[in-house]
């Protein structure tokens, strides 16, 4: 309901996202769109106090049913959901893609690309430049082959394809048989083929024992599903792999295929039969890689075709003559117009040439990302911190502290994660863990503060069960520094716990920031005590105070000093309320203390 020409509705109208529909009341006056505006903010109002209601009526419910219990039960549900994932479903400690991405997109130290690895790149600036001379793309393949020749001449390592010849050039046969001539001559020319969808192997005709290049483990045959390239000379070559750039569910690449074994064959993928050849592949290898990206795109060399095209029809080349002497060049596209632009971890629009450069970088230098297989430690992980934070709220831990360590812990397993993809070459995938520990630590706090009321059990609480003929005591204790300021509350929890079991009992630590005149409360013990009147008091001034000096000389915090311990009692008339009794003896207490200013001597 979109109210316009209103021009002096109340500002938290403003905010109220449900008036925001497509009504339009600009056909009712002015006072009839106020009214309409007000009774649709009231009901909202109404609505909310009713929700807060049922939430406090359902938090005093699941108070009585299952009390403290309830964190254990939920540790339990917690703990059969996490070891179903791991054996079964494989969701939480198996994701890593929303994690792995973020991690590597902001990592701090990221490998150098290799010098080594060039790329030939037929760019838009390319393709725009040799328009009118080659045509559109495809050019005629001698082009390349003219090219490449003088390239192979410099002596390179390899020269890598990341082009698919499927097909004849029908309008130029002239220029596919040069290619080939190319091909036959080069020794070091590696071409790729394209691995089909594997749905697809039985209605192939092709053996995956056919494929040149492919390496026979057994005496199987099947058919294989692929796109060979067309040329007879880089066939017999055999020095052919498949280009495996398929990405994840979500279109993002973050492997890299390093071979497939199928019918009793290994077949390679084109980086791995590059460096089986140049003797630098590892021994040891996954079927699959995770790519350790080199950072942006573009942060390899990239060398435009149509310069070193121009500049081998030059008659004086300005080019160095050894320019790509040992080098493995890529010779592919950035050009958007051609389709080879993918999606990665580090950015939206990824070269494609280059992905298939990182992958040889990371086969040369063998520090591709290695996963741990340790799925069963993570779920042990996972189950030490559910059932610690479960136990930690069943004991009715302090909440402030809680929360810190429960987040501090968290912070450190997630910077532990970090910490690996920036300093080695191993990702620790601890997403498992921090998300159960997460959403465990959620329930607990949501199902704390619904029932926060009904199962509070504070000494204050207790004292609130008053009967005729019993005797109530209050004392009230604090402590400040040379400046006026309160204790902290570390220390505070300190001398507490310092206390006798009875004291302890019966105490209250009232910490935490106050404004105004409750600034005195800060930094106090409070202590509450219900008893018969026939049996000896408990909260004693003298006691109190000989107590807070054995601290005192026990941690040498000598700089703070008692500026209020006082001690009351009354009885408990028949007729008194509980808490007229309390609010009287605070009052007292209020009366009995004075609270120095900062400049002022401290005495005890």
């Amino acid at each position: 309901m979109q109210l316009k020409g209103v021009s002096n509705l109340p500002g938290i109208l403003g905010a109220t996202s449900a008036l925001e529909c497509s009504l339009d009341f600009n056909f009712l006056p002015l006072f009839l769109q106020r009214w309409v505006a007000m009774s649709f903010l009231r009901w909202q109002l109404k609505l909310a106090d009713r929700v807060g209601t049922l939430y406090g009526r359902l938090g005093n419910w699941l108070a009585r049913c299952l009390r403290h219990y309830f964190y254990l039960y939920l540790a339990v549900a917690i703990s059969v959901f996490a070891v179903v994932d791991a054996l079964y479903l494989h969701k939480l400690f198996d994701l890593r893609q929303a994690s792995f991405d973020t991690l590597v997109k902001h990592r701090l130290v990221t490998a150098e690309p290799d010098p080594d690895i060039v790329i030939l790149d037929i760019d838009e600036a390319s393709l725009a430049q040799l328009a009118p001379e080659l045509g559109r793309w495809p050019w005629p393949r001698q082009v390349l082959a003219d090219v490449l020749s003088q390239i192979n001449a410099q002596a390179p390592r390899a020269l890598v394809f990341d082009i698919l010849f499927s097909e004849p050039d029908v309008f130029n046969p002239d220029s596919d048989t040069a290619f080939d001539a190319f091909l036959k001559a080069c020794s070091n020319c590696y071409l790729p083929w394209v691995r089909l969808s594997p749905e697809q192997d039985a209605s192939s005709e092709l053996k995956a024992s056919q494929i040149p290049g492919a390496h026979r483990l057994g005496t199987g045959e099947a058919t294989i599903a692929g796109i060979l390239p067309y040329f007879p000379a880089g066939l017999a070559s055999g020095r052919l792999g498949f280009n495996s750039t398929v990405p994840d569910p979500d279109g993002i690449i973050r492997q890299y295929g390093v071979y497939e074994d199928h019918g009793g064959v290994r077949l390679p993928s084109l980086p791995a039969r590059v460096l089986y050849d140049s003797g630098k592949l590892p021994t040891r290898l996954p079927s699959s890689m995770l790519l350790n990206w080199r950072g942006k795109p573009f942060n390899y060399r990239y060398i435009s075709f149509a310069d070193v095209y121009r500049d081998s029809l030059s008659e004086y080349p300005a080019r160095p003559r050894d320019e790509f002497r040992n080098k493995i060049i890529i010779i592919g596209s950035t050009a958007p117009s051609l389709f080879d632009i993918k999606a990665s971890p580090v950015a939206e629009q990824f070269p494609g040439v280059e992905v298939v450069a990182t992958a040889i970088d990371n086969l040369k230098h063998d520090d591709y990302l290695r996963v741990p297989a340790l799925r069963w430690l993570y779920l042990l992980l996972a189950l030490v911190l559910v059932w610690a934070t479960a136990w930690s709220f069943y004991r009715h831990a302090a909440p402030e502290k809680l929360a810190r360590w429960f987040g501090l812990s968290q912070i450190f397993l997630l910077m532990l994660s970090y910490a690996s993809i920036n300093l080695s070459n191993y990702y620790i995938n601890l997403l498992g863990p921090v998300s159960f520990s997460i959403a465990y630590f959620t329930l607990a706090k949501l199902y704390a503060f619904a029932t926060r009321r009904a199962l509070e059990d504070s000494a204050w609480t207790r004292s609130q069960h008053t009967q005729a003929g019993q005797q109530a005591e209050l004392a009230w204790l604090q402590m400040l520094d040379e400046r006026g300021e309160p204790m902290a509350e570390s220390l505070l929890d300190k001398l507490c716990g310092s206390l006798p079991n009875a004291l302890q009992a019966c105490a209250m630590s009232l910490a935490g920031s106050q404004y105004g005149g409750w600034r005195m409360l800060e930094g106090s013990l409070l202590f509450t005590q219900l008893h018969p009147a026939d049996q000896p008091t408990l909260l004693d001034e003298a006691e109190l105070r000989r107590l807070v000096a054995q601290w005192q000389a026990h941690t040498g915090l000598h700089h703070y000093r008692l500026v209020c311990c006082t001690a009351l009692k009354a009885d408990v008339e028949p007729t008194a309320k509980p808490q007229v009794v309390w609010q009287a003896l605070l009052a007292q207490a209020f009366l009995q203390t004075q609270i120095p200013t900062p400049s002022q001597e401290i005495s005890t």
